[in-house]
């Protein structure tokens, strides 16, 4: 009987999950602050704050999965192997989550004016300071979105995970993931005028990156299906095995066809200047970020061992995952 991966446990699935939500809200809300600056303030910050909280209970979730997690905070001492993915992933995600809290700061009007009130040159520097924090803060997103695949591929010995698919995968959808986040706001609490123009641009790009993703998951499935017997052992547990229904029903269903009828559905009330509650946008957002868990939860249980397992490759495996021994 083929059995789960259990050499990582749920927190680091709420680690990649949260990661690319926080990259993909991020950089949702810094490509709206540069394309309209000035306006849309509400669903801005939103994005922005959202960015902030899900990477550092994300990296909570992280470092309280490794056997010293207090070591693990002092980067200068643990992480200084330029080599190794973890190295460089610990700095990347410092630096971004940096960038990530100070463009939060400066987008909020009561502590931007603090800011101001205590130093004037950062008052009359501030769009200017908003503006370099997004355009340095979208590429460095986009990297923790695309590490949160790479984490994986360090456990050699796993064959699910050893496929430039699976960042591919976890990429696009921590931008789906992370526009259904900065939806919420532009839906519910924003009331600027035009906010309509940009709710549609967010559901336009809800159906593009759930095709985008729907396809990536495809080529994933099929590629494993023939790669060796120890892949498709693995992705069987996905399709037909112990993982069936939470993969077909909420990465699939919930996660991919839900939110892309609650996009068509906007979108289709818009052009016929029909008016539909918030209802249908949360509702699709919240069933995206469902699917988009689970999908990293499920990739993570169904990362097998190879069919034979020597102390020494389960050596190797246990060595890849710990981010400091």
């Amino acid at each position: 009987m083929v059995e789960l991966q259990t050499t990582w446990s749920w927190l680091p699935a709420i680690y990649l999950f949260l990661g690319g939500l926080g990259a993909g809200a991020f950089l949702t809300a810094s490509v709206l602050r540069l394309t309209k600056p000035g306006r849309f303030k509400k669903t801005v910050t939103g994005g922005v704050w959202t960015a902030v909280a899900a990477l550092a209970i994300g990296l909570l979730a992280l470092v309280s999965e490794v056997e010293k997690p207090f070591q693990a905070m002092m980067l200068f001492k643990s992480f200084v192997n330029g080599s190794s993915w973890m190295t460089v992933g610990a700095w990347l995600l410092l630096v971004t989550f940096i960038v990530f809290v100070l463009s939060a700061l400066f987008t909020t009007d009561k502590i931007a004016d603090w800011l101001s009130s205590a130093c004037k040159p950062l008052g009359r520097a501030r769009a200017g300071i908003n503006k370099a924090l997004a355009v340095v803060g979208i590429p460095l997103a986009l990297a923790v979105a695309v590490y949160t695949g790479v984490l994986l591929g360090a456990a050699p010995a796993i064959p699910l995970w050893g496929t430039w698919l699976l960042p591919v995968l976890f990429t696009v959808s921590a931008l789906d993931t992370g526009v259904a986040a900065v939806s919420i706001f532009a839906a519910v609490i924003d009331r600027d005028e035009g906010i309509e123009r940009v709710r549609a641009t967010l559901e336009k790009a809800v159906v593009g990156l759930v095709v985008l993703e729907a396809a990536v998951l495809a080529a994933f499935v099929i590629s494993m299906q023939g790669a060796g017997a120890d892949e498709a052992r693995a992705i069987g547990l996905l399709t037909e095995g112990a993982l069936g229904v939470q993969f077909w029903l909420l990465v699939v269903a919930v996660g991919l066809g839900c939110p892309l009828i609650a996009a068509i559905t906007q979108l289709v009330a818009s052009r016929q200047k029909d008016k539909i509650g918030p209802a249908v946008p949360v509702g699709g957002a919240a069933c995206a970020l469902v699917g988009g868990f689970t999908l990293r939860f499920v990739v993570l249980a169904a990362g097998l061992h190879a069919a034979l397992v020597s102390p020494a490759a389960l050596q190797a495996v246990q060595g890849a995952l710990m981010l400091v021994s």
